[in-house]
Order: structure tokens, then sequence, then C-alpha cells
């Protein structure tokens, strides 16, 4: 029994000294991860202030109606966001500080916006040895790449109701909105310009110069607020047009952007008619016009009406009477409704050399327009015909531009709904492909299938406004992902 007892006393004395020696160790080891922890917490802390600053700087490029400006703006922009995701005096730390500056000479069409940030954090059991701090230094850099950019405005007579609750037409909010969407790009760096569509198109030249008078008195804004809506919806030549002048200015050091904003589905198609003359109505070569539905939506049957002037060089006036040279032509003598006894039928392809078909006149039951003709047999005298060329005259254009290897040109698309029937709204299906959306990706039916067949190409972004009080959001929402491919 002593020999028990003597065991057991010297058990628990062992014990003891085992205990006392391992926290002699793990106390020290606790203290120090504490430490580390507090260093590695300040450190994630100030990284992403440092990070969020910098974007904000780069996007704050935009802002100031110089470069100086807007220099000035993006380093006061990257100094707010630093304190504002850094507090002073952040989990102890001392002296945090910052400093923010802007290149924006070592690459042509390229800005960046370095932050660099310190802190001092506090230590607790290095104290011991004479450490009561630690400084932690993190840098970010974000750019901006100056845009070429194109906005194209559907101004087609679907514009021209009232919202609900707004007292103003879709035309009036999106004169606004278009307008204000324009205060996201820097004048002198970025260089905007403009097309506005119903039958004919209309053409303002991009100019870095986009908020001052040009010599006929207007500015990108004020001309957006000119506008007058009415007409048909010839999409597909309208963003051929905005792609010619993004080819016109030429130059791969921007970034080439194209911002498509819609109420409708496409239904104009311009090509030249000629070899589809009837009765020799005309001896024009080449004889080029619109041809468009009338009947309100993609019906099988109904009006079409034709050939329209396809341009205009005024903003106010439409100029979709008949075109010239058609003076012995049913459309021109009685009214443009008799198309169909001048027209025999749609073409094969519109001016651009696009086309008019492609997968929207395939017979798949994820499209609306199932079991018609993939042939567009008779499409002069189909409403429906005609409305599915033009969906694939305007996907075909949009594969066009983004297969440019030097350019590299981006597709932003704006589905505007409202209240007409479902064959006569935006087809966002369609409006997500043109724009390559990575969404895309991830769709249960067609789109990852389109997805994979243009993986390589640029990408965009797709936004939807349920109704036109709501369409300023969606610009804001594509200004924001432009700004974010921009931040890189």
């Amino acid at each position: 029994m002593r020999n028990r007892k003597s065991s057991g006393k010297r058990s628990k004395g062992m014990a003891i000294v085992l205990t006392t020696l391992s926290l002699a160790l793990i106390l020290p080891l606790v203290g120090l991860g504490f430490d580390v922890g507090t260093l590695y917490l300040v450190q994630s802390k100030l990284g992403s202030a440092a990070d969020a600053a910098a974007l904000a700087g780069a996007r704050a490029l935009a802002d100031g109606a110089n470069a100086a400006a807007q220099a000035s703006n993006a380093v006061s922009s990257a100094r707010s966001f630093f304190s504002a995701n850094f507090p002073a005096g952040y989990w102890n730390t001392k002296n945090a500080s910052v400093t923010a500056t802007v290149d924006d000479t070592s690459t042509p069409n390229y800005r960046t916006v370095r932050v660099s940030a310190t802190a001092q954090a506090p230590l607790y059991f290095l104290r011991i040895f004479n450490q009561e701090t630690s400084t932690i230094n993190v840098s970010s850099t974000a750019g901006r790449r100056d845009v070429e950019l194109m906005l194209v405005l559907d101004r087609s007579s679907s514009m021209t109701g009232t919202v609900p609750g707004t007292g103003q037409t879709a035309c009036q909010i999106m004169k606004a909105d278009a307008a204000d969407f324009v205060n996201y790009f820097a004048p002198g760096r970025d260089q905007l310009g403009l097309v506005v569509f119903g039958s004919s198109e209309y053409t303002y030249q991009s100019t870095t110069a986009f908020t001052t008078p040009d010599s006929h008195g207007n500015t990108l804004p004020s001309l957006i607020g000119q506008i007058s809506c009415g007409g048909n919806t010839n999409s597909a030549y309208a963003i051929s047009q905005a792609y010619a002048e993004i080819q016109r200015v030429n130059n791969p050091n921007r970034m080439n952007v194209i911002v498509f904003m819609t109420d409708g589905r496409p239904n104009g198609v311009t090509a030249n008619y000629y070899p589809l003359v009837t009765d020799h109505c005309t001896s024009t070569q080449p004889f080029i016009g619109v041809l468009a539905q009338w009947a309100g939506g993609a019906v099988p049957s109904g009006s079409t009406a034709g050939l329209m002037n396809y341009s205009t060089t005024s903003i106010t006036n439409a100029n979709e009477g008949a075109i010239p040279g058609s003076t012995n032509c049913q459309f021109y003598k009685k009214d443009l409704t008799y198309v169909t006894s001048d027209i025999s039928n749609l073409p094969a392809q519109d001016i651009n050399g696009n086309s008019t078909t492609g997968p929207y006149s395939q017979e798949n039951p994820a499209w609306p327009y199932n079991g018609h003709s993939t042939t567009l047999t008779n499409g002069a005298s189909s409403p429906q015909q005609i409305v599915l060329a033009s969906t694939n005259l305007l996907d075909n254009e949009a594969t066009v531009i983004r297969s440019n290897a030097t350019l590299h040109p981006s597709i932003y698309t704006i589905a505007l709904m409202g209240d007409g029937g479902v064959n006569d709204q935006p087809d966002p299906l369609l409006l997500r492909k043109i724009a390559n959306d990575p969404t895309l990706a991830a769709d249960p039916g067609l789109g990852s299938t389109f997805f994979q067949q243009q993986i390589n190409q640029p990408h965009g972004y797709f936004a939807i406004a349920p109704d036109a009080s709501q369409l300023a959001m969606a610009f804001d929402t594509i200004a924001t992902q432009i700004s974010i491919r921009l931040a890189q």
C-alpha cells in the first residue's frame, strides 16, 4: 500500500511538472499565433481597402472636364474609398496612411491608378521582446482603358406610349436616361458616338469632345435630347453603322464597345431589292431600301411596308418615305403597303452581305416561331418572315462584329420590355447571344449551345428593364459593367 501511494504521489508530481512545461511551451505559441492572426487580419483589411481605392480611383478617371481634373478626382476618390474601407484605429492600428498616383503616359489610351497603403499593427505577445507594433505595406493598381463607344438607341414607334405612373413616354424617359449614361465617360479621353434608328438610321460620329458644342451647337447629350420616336425597328443596319464607326476610328488600343438598346424585335431588312423587282417598276441599280412589317408583331399575315429610306441626316427627321427611283412603283404611287406588288420576295442577304437565314428560322421548339418556312418563301408579304429575317440579320451582324480579331469589339445590350404581345417585345435570348453574355453558359436551353459556338469571342453584358421607369437602372448596370472591364 505504501508503494502504491508513493507511486501515486510521484505520478501527480510528474503531471504537474509536465503541465507546467507544456504551458511554458503552449502559451508562447498561442501568443505568437494571436499576433500572427492580428497581422493577417490587418493585412487582409488593408489590402482590400487598397483594392477598393484603386478601383474607385480608376472609375473616377471619367470625372472632370480634362485630364488634370480627372487625375485629381481619381486621387481624391481613391483616398476617400480607402478611408471608408479602413477606418482610423481599425483593430488598434496606428498611423495608417495612403498615397495614390495616376500614370497616364506609359501606355497609349490606358491610365492606371496605383494605391500604396501602410499601417502599424499592434503586437501583444512580442511586446516581451520590446516589439509593440509591426508595419504592414500593401499596394494595388487598377487601370482604365479609354473607350471607343457607340451608343445605339431604338426610336421606333413603340417608344411613344405613355409609361404608367410617370406621365412620360418611353421615348422621353430613354432620352433622359441615355443622356445621363454619357456622364460615366471621360471627355478628352473616351470617344463616344451615337446611332439612332427606326426604319432609317442616323449616325453621329464619335468624338472625344462629346460634351463640347460642335459647329452646330450640339453636344452628344443635347443630340440625344432631340430624338423623335417613330417608325420600325431596323436593328441590323443600325448596329452595322455603329461597327462601321468603330472601324473608321480603328484604334485597337481603345476598348471598342457598342451599347445597343431596343424595345422590340427586329423588323427591318435593308437590302438591294433590284433582283426581286416585279413588272420593272424601276431601272435604278442598286435599288436599296428597307422592307418592314406593320402588323404589330411577328404574326403570319398582315401588312408589310416598303421600300423606305434606310438613312437620314437629321436626328429629328426620320426620312422614312419611299426610296428614290421608285416613282413607277406601286408603293410610291399608292402607299408603302403596296410593296408586295413590286417586290417578289425577301433577299438572301442584306446590304452588308449578312444572310437572312440562321438559327432563328429553324424549326426549334425553344423558339416561338417554330414550324415555319426556313426558305423565307413569299417573305415580302409575311410579317413573320420579315421578323425572322431581321432577327437573323442582327444575329449575323453581331457575329461579324465580335469576330474582329484586331479591334475586339464588345457588345452590351439593353432590353426595354413593355406591355405589348410576346412576339413584339425584345427577345432576351437573342440579346444575350448578341452580347455573348457569360450567363449563357449556364442556360438550360439554346443559350449554352450558342455560348459554346462563340466562346472565344469578346463577352459583353445583357441588362433588362421591365419597363421604361427602370431603364435608368439598366443603363447604370451597363455602365458599371463597362467600368469593371476597364479596371484591370
